[in-house]
């Protein structure tokens, strides 16, 4: 699968993957890399937030965990090699629908709160994407509130 999810990147990369549409591990990587960058948004990547990564990765796109460590080890380095996340953005906001982009959302807010707290980075990241996905800061703040379960 890694060597499938490699192909994949780089056909984006290329002039011939941008030529054709876009495949599901795409998406998929790029909402890894999402997430990945959201663990480390704060300097500090927790035990809960890798336990919390794994979980949501393999849950979500229903993966082995060998597929689930691929994943992640791709994600890890298309995060590392990028400048910021608007490519990951751009490429999830013209893939999902509204309902998928508020998925991510609600994702990057598990990722953030895995350590039971959500620090300043971390809100600012997931504001930043929320505005990228075109997802309603009302929205982002009622997801928020879901996954915490802070009220008012």
């Amino acid at each position: 699968m890694l060597r499938r999810i490699q192909t994949f990147i780089d056909d984006i990369l290329s002039d011939e993957g941008n030529k054709r549409s876009l495949g599901e591990d795409e998406v998929r990587v790029a909402c890894a890399a999402l997430l990945v960058h959201c663990a480390r948004a704060d300097g500090h990547q927790s035990a809960e937030e890798v336990v919390t990564l794994r979980q949501i990765l393999a849950d979500r796109y229903a993966l082995t965990e060998e597929e689930t460590q691929s994943l992640i080890e791709v994600a890890e380095q298309r995060e590392a090699d990028a400048v910021d996340v608007h490519r990951f953005t751009w490429l999830l906001h013209n893939h999902l629908d509204r309902d998928g982009r508020l998925e991510v959302i609600r994702l990057l807010w598990e990722i953030s709160h895995a350590d039971s707290s959500i620090d300043h980075d971390e809100r600012s990241l997931v504001n930043l994407v929320a505005g990228l996905l075109d997802v309603e800061l009302a929205d982002a703040v009622a997801l928020r509130r879901s996954v915490t379960g802070a009220s008012g």
